[in-house]
């Protein structure tokens, strides 16, 4: 029989993407399936064709396009999302939504049109409900205008806010608590806490990944499935999990009867949450059953599991038909319920369901659930072992290489966690000059900076310990800053290179090994100073051999902390593959990279890279205000306002686009008094040549601490502030100066002013690290990416020792020590 309808299934490896092709397909629904993984559901019986597509968490666009295509080629009816790939579409189509209320065009053959085919197609909320309902924060608000029971919820947006709530006795945040972040799965990262007990170290709490605090409640844990169209509920099912995967996913589930009192009142929180958002899509609820009735916990706006409580004959895909423009006599379809009793996933049953036996009832319990219809085993649709086996090890490799676990392996590359993506237009790329800067035409700082380098007669009247060829590339429309070792330059390890070896803004050998060899003395135990002494001994020998200082380093403005863009994964395969053929004997490396906010960690590993840990550095929000309040923070206010000093941006001659010579002399020598005469000369040695070749391109503004008597300068910062951070990377002040005045303070204060002003993150670099976690900073590491692979395997070697040599001994020192 010739199907009349087609739908398109995407997120594929779901299990409830299974029965859902069955549902269509028993109804005449051609089904066509999509993932970016190879799945559980493309043997199946039900469907008629499989694809694999782009990643939506890593090439949102391509994969958006690739779903437009399918249902283009198969004339499809209707696209419905099961997994977390429902956000990335709904994502794409707000931003070609925002690009069009600005007058402006996506780039690229053919993009309209497929936007225009996934708003006509696409089963799903708008975007604005898709958000509302996935964040958990934004979701109880959306209760509370509902008036719908909901525990008391707290959202916390920065670190600063999260370590400013003390348990304080009364009120509900004293007693039993939930902490979970606003986005999240499976229940992976809900904490418990006990009545006083105080908040826990969770990692990076941001505005864009906040955290919840939320009144503990405690009842029967009971979940809906259902389907809504213009805000009516035509598909519902109350159940309950039986088993699950850990603290997570459910593995068993059984539904409940219409007959249950708790049934009618939990399919009433459903169709009132479906009005008040007009929704369009399917949802779940987590519910808890108390004495007092039932409260929502949380949601998700997506296919869930109660979706395999459906059966043969209880019409399922007749929910979905109205939102296709059905026969004119039918516009209303009455609301479809399960069937099927009880259901489980034979392999994760019996792979999870083990785990929670305790006793004899457990295990009792456990056996009579084995006799419950496995929905991966259903007559005359099984999937098959190998299939099982497949997907399995996909998630296994994935959670070793991304270095998650084997759940958070299953989502991995279509989760979503508040991203926002951008589409490429038809106007000016964010290199491109400001409206505003007086001469608009002017080129991008990347090819200025450059130039401005070259003009002072190269990177070494600039930085006397850098002796690099310095280039542009382009990725993404962003121009980028590149440095290349030069053929002539010292070999690591060689004598020249010990004696004075490279600053480590160009040099892995410097950053990796030279850095450590200063530190070894601070060790206490002799034992360990002279065993560490023989691992980098070692270590260099192997470094030297490997050529490790042979890299390529892409969007390195030879300074400590570079501000990377956002890049398309796709854009950063064909640089690579470019970089690749252009050095075919070097190592490509990228410096700086850092996950808060950014996805180029994670995108860079997937193109090939190791990812090397390079630094504990440290964030500060300083977009709010609450880092004006940590008490150090005051306190290097008060000493700064109360002093003889104020700061001012440096004067630029219009002309030369520098300041005098004097003032960039003297920004050179208060920079080198604290960071090269005192830290260590490893660090870049800046000439007044590299100030005025900053200034020129607009790498760097620098604020000067004049003392308002003397008119003297006294101490000086240089900022970029650019894809929503801001980094200071030359920063000093004259160490002869009694410590009293607290000229570091000052400028600690200043630097953070300035972020906030830009409306942009701090990003604290490294060192002193105390004193800046007393400011309100928390540390993350970041990284070197390098790209090894096309090397001969004597010069991977090196890499790979390095790896795990920083991985096994340096990251467990540095998490030891907080630094």
């Amino acid at each position: 029989m010739t199907p009349t309808r087609t739908v398109v299934l995407t997120g594929a490896r779901a299990p409830v993407a299974l029965d859902l092709a069955r549902r269509f397909a028993e109804a005449g629904w051609g089904v066509i399936v999509a993932d970016s993984e190879p799945h559980l559901t493309a043997r199946s019986r039900a469907v008629r064709r499989a694809y694999r597509v782009p990643s939506a968490r890593f090439r949102p666009v391509e994969f958006a396009r690739a779903i437009a295509g399918i249902a283009r080629r198969h004339r499809a009816d209707l696209i419905v999302p099961t997994c977390e790939e429902i956000f990335w579409l709904s994502a794409v189509l707000k931003a070609g939504d925002a690009l069009e209320a600005n007058g402006r065009t996506p780039t690229g053959d053919g993009v309209q049109r497929d936007l225009a085919l996934l708003r006509g197609r696409l089963f799903a909320p708008e975007p604005g409900a898709l958000a509302r309902l996935h964040h958990k924060g934004r979701f109880a608000a959306l209760l509370d205008e509902l008036g719908l029971p909901h525990p008391r919820t707290e959202v916390v947006s920065s670190a600063i806010e999260w370590r400013r709530r003390p348990a304080t006795p009364g009120g509900w945040l004293w007693g039993e608590r939930v902490v979970k972040p606003a986005f999240s799965r499976f229940g992976t990262h809900t904490i418990v806490l006990a009545e006083g007990e105080p908040l826990p170290h969770v990692g990076r709490i941001t505005a864009e990944q906040p955290w919840l605090v939320q009144e503990r409640v405690t009842g029967r844990e009971l979940c809906i499935s259902a389907v809504a169209v213009g805000g009516k509920l035509t598909a519902f099912v109350l159940y309950e999990p039986l088993s699950r995967a850990g603290h997570g996913a459910g593995v068993v589930f059984q539904r409940i009867e219409e007959s249950d009192p708790v049934h009618g009142s939990a399919r009433s929180l459903a169709a009132t949450l479906a009005g008040g958002l007009d929704l369009t899509g399917q949802f779940g609820l987590d519910l808890l059953h108390t004495d007092a009735g039932l409260t929502i916990l949380e949601c998700n706006p997506r296919a869930t599991s109660g979706i395999h409580l459906f059966g043969p004959g209880d019409r399922l895909a007749d929910a979905f038909r109205p939102a296709v423009a059905v026969e004119p006599d039918r516009t209303v379809v009455d609301l479809v319920t399960a069937s099927r009793e009880v259901v489980r996933l034979g392999v994760p049953h019996l792979l999870y369901g083990p785990r929670g036996v305790r006793s004899a009832g457990d295990a009792a319990a456990f056996l009579r659930q084995t006799k419950a219809p496995d929905v991966l085993s259903e007559p005359g649709d099984r999937v098959a072992l190998p299939t099982l086996a497949r997907s399995l090890l996909v998630q296994m490799r994935t959670a070793r290489t991304s270095r998650v676990s084997l759940l958070g392996a299953s989502t991995h590359d279509i989760e979503w966690n508040g991203e926002v993506v951008l589409l490429p237009s038809d106007e000016a790329q964010p290199n491109e000059p400001r409206q505003d800067e007086p001469d608009a035409c002017a080129q991008p700082w990347a090819d200025a900076f450059v130039d401005a380098v070259a003009h002072a007669g190269g990177t070494r009247e600039v930085a006397s310990n850098v002796d690099v060829e310095l280039s542009v590339v382009e990725i993404g429309g962003a121009r980028l800053p590149m440095t290349v070792p030069r053929p002539m330059s010292p070999r690591p390890g060689g004598k020249s290179a010990a004696a004075d070896p490279p600053s480590y803004v160009v040099s892995p050998v410097t950053h990796y090994l030279h850095y450590a060899r200063e530190e070894v003395g601070e060790l206490r135990s002799r034992a360990a100073r002279l065993a560490a002494r023989g691992l980098l001994r070692a270590l260099g020998v192997a470094l030297a051999v490997s050529r490790v200082d042979d890299v390529v380093f892409v969007g390195n403005a030879l300074v400590s902390t570079n501000l990377h863009p956002q890049v398309a994964e796709h854009d950063l395969a064909d640089l690579t593959a470019t970089l690749r053929s252009a050095h075919p004997r070097r190592a490509i490396g990228w410096r700086s990279v850092h996950g808060r906010g950014s996805l180029m960690p994670e995108m860079l590993r997937r193109c090939g890279y190791r990812l090397i840990p390079a630094r504990s550095v440290l964030f500060t929000d300083t977009r709010g205000s609450g880092w004006a309040r940590v008490r150090d923070t005051t306190r290097d206010r008060s000493v700064y306002e109360k002093s003889a000093y104020r700061a001012r941006l440096a004067v630029v001659d219009p002309l030369t686009g520098m300041s005098p010579l004097p003032v960039r002399e003297r920004i050179a020598q208060l920079y080198a008094q604290l960071y090269v005469d005192k830290y260590s000369r490893l660090n870049p040695r800046y000439t007044a040549a590299f100030i005025g070749a900053a200034q020129q391109s607009g790498l760097l503004e620098f604020v000067l601490l004049e003392h308002e008597a003397d008119v003297r300068i006294d101490g000086v910062f240089g900022f970029r502030a650019a894809d929503g951070f801001l980094a200071a990377p030359v920063l000093g002040y004259d160490t002869a100066l009694p410590q009293e005045l607290g000229l570091y303070r000052m400028l600690s204060y200043l630097v953070a002013r300035t972020a906030h002003e830009n409306g942009v993150q701090l990003h604290n670099s490294s060192g002193v690290a105390e004193f800046k976690r007393n400011r309100g900073a928390e540390p993350e590491f970041e990284y070197t990416a390098v790209y090894t692979r096309h090397l001969p395997w004597r010069h991977r070697v090196g890499w790979r020792l390095l790896e795990t040599v920083v991985r096994t001994v340096a990251v467990p020192l540095v998490l030891r020590e907080g630094l």
